[in-house]
């Protein structure tokens, strides 16, 4: 069996839920902007395997669900890849359509990725409260008012959707602000 088509037009969370009940082996080759960016791997129905831009794994794969545009392309056949993803088909895509509404509220609230955080002045006493994560300690060091949303998901190796999720926190915590 072999899909091909567009993921404006066919959601791929459908896709691969097809692939997955009639037990399919293969790889799904996702494309945007007319480049190869993605890879999912699957084995008699089960995903076991992502690459999409710089991550792996479950990382990748819901990278790739979050994409609005591009293409995709099923080749039935055994590939030998590592195994990176243990999640059931049913889980993944229970967790990813969780994500894609969230991220379609994250979208609305932080508007692009290639918006800029900076910084917001924060009184002196204020700072003794503020508290932070290990991700985010990891997102913050990186702001500097040039970088965009996604520029930070690069230089962390933090996938776009927890980058913005965070950002979106200390939005709304008032630490920071976009330009």
């Amino acid at each position: 069996m072999s899909l091909k088509g567009s993921i404006e037009s066919i959601n791929l969370a459908d896709i691969m839920q097809l692939v997955a009940n009639s037990k399919q082996s293969g790889r799904f080759i996702l494309s945007k902007d007319d480049e190869e960016n993605g890879y999912i791997y699957v084995v008699k129905g089960e995903i076991i395997h992502a690459e999409a831009e710089h991550f792996s794994g479950e990382d990748a794969l819901f990278t790739m669900i979050s994409w609005e545009k591009g293409d995709f392309l099923f080749e039935e056949s055994d590939f030998e890849v590592e195994k990176s993803i243990t999640r059931s088909v049913t889980s993944l895509l229970m967790e990813a359509a969780r994500r894609i509404d969230e991220w379609k509220l994250l979208r609305k609230k932080i508007g692009s990725v290639d918006s800029i955080p900076v910084f917001n002045e924060i009184d002196r006493g204020e700072r003794r409260k503020i508290s932070l994560s290990t991700l985010e300690w990891i997102v913050i060091s990186k702001i500097d008012g040039l970088k965009s949303i996604a520029e930070i998901s690069q230089h962390t190796g933090i996938n776009i959707y927890d980058t913005s999720r965070i950002i979106f926190g200390m939005l709304a915590s008032g630490l920071l602000s976009l330009k």
